[in-house]
Parts: structure tokens; sequence; C-alpha cells
């Protein structure tokens, strides 16, 4: 009876084992470089609402976010979705995080100004109205729709519509996609944009 139930544990590892090696494996974006508590913290995670074990902060900057006479989107105050995860670390705040993150890496008070827009909704409206995206519903490069591929849930581009800290970012920077090498720009960017 020990002899069986002892198999059924093993086996369940075993599963289990086989069912996350490849996660361990394919993600090594940043934990090659800083390890999973880099972002991830089991004990004395920090209190980002709806974050699991999230090791950053809410962040104190206050951005100005990006606007031209070209834009048509609408961002809404402050970013949001996995923008706010990425900016917890990247808003150039926390010390603990200042040997790991370059200048060029962190962004404080108005310099979402200068990047590309992001907390938006990105849906056939915007494209329609703005003539130089592609539909979300069209196909991306990833294999799916710009919607399933680069969109959160409420359909807002966000950081990691680009980059993506787990699984694909292979490029410089974690850009998503394969290995853009020195002619990436051009090649994401028309995931989106038609020209």
């Amino acid at each position: 009876m020990k002899s069986g139930r002892m198999k059924r544990v093993a086996v369940i590892v075993g599963v289990l084992a086989a069912l996350c090696l490849p996660t361990a494996v394919l993600a090594l974006a940043h934990s090659d470089l800083f390890g999973c508590d880099g972002c991830h913290e089991p004990h004395n995670a920090g209190t980002l609402p709806g974050v699991p074990l999230w090791n950053g902060n809410e962040g104190t900057v206050t951005f100005t976010m990006y606007s031209s006479a070209t834009f048509q989107g609408t961002i809404d105050g402050q970013p949001s979705g996995d923008s706010k995860l990425c900016l917890s670390c990247h808003d150039g705040t926390n010390p603990d995080w200042s040997p790991m993150i370059v200048p060029d890496q962190t962004f404080e008070g108005s310099e979402l100004v200068n990047t590309h827009p992001i907390s938006f909704v990105y849906d056939s409206a915007l494209a329609s109205l703005d003539g130089a995206l592609k539909d979300p519903s069209e196909a991306s490069t990833l294999g799916g729709t710009i919607t399933e591929d680069l969109l959160d849930p409420e359909s807002k581009v966000q950081c990691g519509s680009c980059h993506d800290v787990h699984v694909t970012g292979v490029g410089s920077n974690l850009l998503r996609g394969y290995d853009y090498g020195p002619r990436h720009g051009p090649q994401l960017c028309r995931m989106c944009h038609l020209r």
C-alpha cells in the first residue's frame, strides 16, 4: 500500500517537474541576469495590487504621459496594467535596483513624453481614425492576431506589448519575438504600424 502511494507521489512530482521545466528553461531573459527574485519575492513581497509575489513597489513618480499632434489614442491618467509592474522598478526611485538598471532604462517624471505611448486602447476604431495602424484583428508575426499577441486584456498597448521578460525577449532590450538583429526596429514596429 505504501509503495503504491509513493509511486503515485513520484509520478505526480515527475509530471510537475516536466511541466515546470520548459518554463524554467524559457524564463531566462531576466533570470540569467538577476534570478527570479529580480522581479519576484516569495517572502515579504511588495504590495502592488493584483500581482502575486511582486518584488517591486507601487512607485511614487507621477509621469507626464506621451502626447503629440498626430497621436489619436487616449491615455487616461497614469500608466496601467503591466506597465505599472515595469515602472515600479524602472521609475528610478528604488535604490535597491540601481546596481541592476542602467540609466537609459529608467524613466522619471516627464520622461514618458518621449517614449512610445503606453496604457492606451488600441482597437479597430483607433486604427481607422489613425490611418497608419493595422487593425488589431490582423495577424502579428508571433502566430496570433495583434490583439491576442500584443495587447493586454483591456486591449491596451503596454510595455509588455513590445518587451517580454519571460519567454521571447531574445533581442536587445528584451524585445518580443525572435532576435531581430541590428534592423529590429522596422520589423517590430511594422507589427502594428503600416509605415
